[in-house]
């Protein structure tokens, strides 16, 4: 059941990566933050690579054909056309050939963030962690709270693949303390207890549930799973201490 637990922690962070690449609606990092959000996230968005489910993702319009983009861009090398053309091969999964068009990006609009985030996505999905370390800092240290904090926890990803989790926690903590949200803690906490520091973990999830209790009813009502799922792991935690298996 322990190793069911770890698995479960991977499969929720697998479909965080996805949602990052994919660049879907902010709500759904929400989605992800409940109990059964990954399964949901899986179902509604991530099978359509199986082709489980028809039709666009919730929140995005239709693939484009990578090759009318390929084609506009012969005609029209511009950054737009550009840009358009690496984050549809990132989709296609063709992380190589998109960070070589990012790159193309980078070279007329030195810095620009979009194609730094892309070439960031890139670079970790390729396990060129050190080098997506470095895309993905460039970032965070303009704007913590690009795209809606998907950057950061990107980069927060990039650092522990790294084995630099040091560094991936305490980007983690300044994200809890910038957004003050129920769902970054639990992040936090999750990404703890992959270091081994259930004390850590337990510190984040009893804040994450003193923070909920504490929000007018309106606002509780709203984010009820998210703390549903911090007690759920809250009593994982308390079961491995005491001696018990924690379930899934």
């Amino acid at each position: 059941m322990v190793i069911l637990g770890y698995l479960a922690i991977a499969f929720k962070i697998w479909m965080f990566i996805d949602a990052l690449r994919r660049r879907v609606s902010p709500l759904w990092y929400l989605v992800l933050a409940f109990p059964a959000g990954d399964f949901i996230y899986f179902f509604a968005v991530k099978a359509r690579d199986y082709n489980v489910r028809p039709g666009p993702p919730p929140g995005q319009d239709p693939k484009p054909d990578l090759g009318e983009l390929e084609r506009a861009v012969e005609l029209s090398p511009s950054f737009h056309n550009r840009a358009r053309l690496a984050w549809a091969l990132l989709d296609a999964e063709q992380y190589a050939r998109a960070q070589e068009v990012f790159d193309s990006c980078l070279v007329s609009h030195a810095g620009d963030r979009e194609a730094l985030f892309g070439r960031g996505i890139c670079l970790l999905e390729q396990e060129r962690h050190a080098e997506a370390v470095e895309a993905l800092a460039e970032i965070v240290d303009r704007s913590l709270s690009y795209h809606d904090y998907g950057a950061a926890l990107a980069l927060v990803e990039a650092l522990f693949c790294d084995g630099r989790p040091e560094e991936g926690l305490e980007l983690l903590e300044a994200v809890v303390r910038n957004s003050l949200r129920l769902e970054h803690m639990l992040t936090l906490a999750r990404y703890q207890l992959r270091d081994d520091r259930p004390d850590g973990a337990r510190r984040s999830l009893e804040r994450a549930i003193a923070d909920f209790e504490s929000q007018p009813d309106y606002v509780r009502r709203r984010q009820g799973a998210i703390a549903t799922e911090a007690r759920r792991m809250l009593r994982g935690l308390d079961a491995a201490e005491g001696g018990d298996e924690p379930k899934a």
